[in-house]
């Protein structure tokens, strides 16, 4: 007996053309909608920070009062702007699926740990500096609570270096293009 498949013209070849591809990851897409959801978030803190300082002398000034410098304040938001862009590039590659994202992530998450502990060293000696003039007592415990949230500092880096990790596994780096 023969099937009636068989010699049906109007039948759908039978192929296994599709049978060996794999499925892309879906971990860039993902990370690229994040990254561009927190740079965007970046991009307004730091032109606000930056307006902010530029133009409501006031506001400098209070900043300057807490023990922070002009040049720091003024320096670091224009870094925050220009990592947020970066952020905006890395995710847009991303997103596409281009090997490029997956690169400058690796460049990104370098710089963002060389920079959390330079923010880290900068923050601390101007907390010291602001203590100064307290008792010892209260200067200690002030620095002690301010070290503590300092040390917060390094929580972004770490969870940059995670998906850094995520994005370099072999799947993830097989379905870039």
């Amino acid at each position: 007996m023969t099937n009636s498949n068989d010699t049906n013209p109007y039948t759908a070849p039978s192929s296994n053309v599709n049978n060996n591809l794999q499925p892309r990851s879906a971990i860039p897409k993902v990370i690229g909608i994040i990254s561009l959801i927190l740079a965007g978030l970046g991009i307004f803190g730091a032109l606000a920070s930056l307006f902010a300082s530029l133009f409501m002398p006031a506001m400098l000034e209070a900043q300057v009062n807490m023990g922070f410098s002009k040049t720091y304040l003024i320096s670091s938001n224009f870094v925050s702007l220009l990592t947020s862009l970066w952020a905006i590039f890395i995710g847009i590659k991303l997103i596409k699926y281009q090997d490029i994202g997956r690169r400058h992530f690796n460049y990104y998450t370098v710089v963002m740990v060389i920079m959390s502990i330079i923010a880290f060293f900068v923050t601390r000696n101007m907390m010291e500096n602001m203590f100064s003039d307290m008792s010892p007592e209260a200067g200690a415990a002030a620095m002690e609570l301010s070290s503590i949230s300092s040390a917060s500092v390094f929580v972004a880096p770490v969870i940059i270096i995670i998906v850094a990790l995520l994005l370099n596994q072999k799947k993830v780096k097989d379905s870039l293009n």
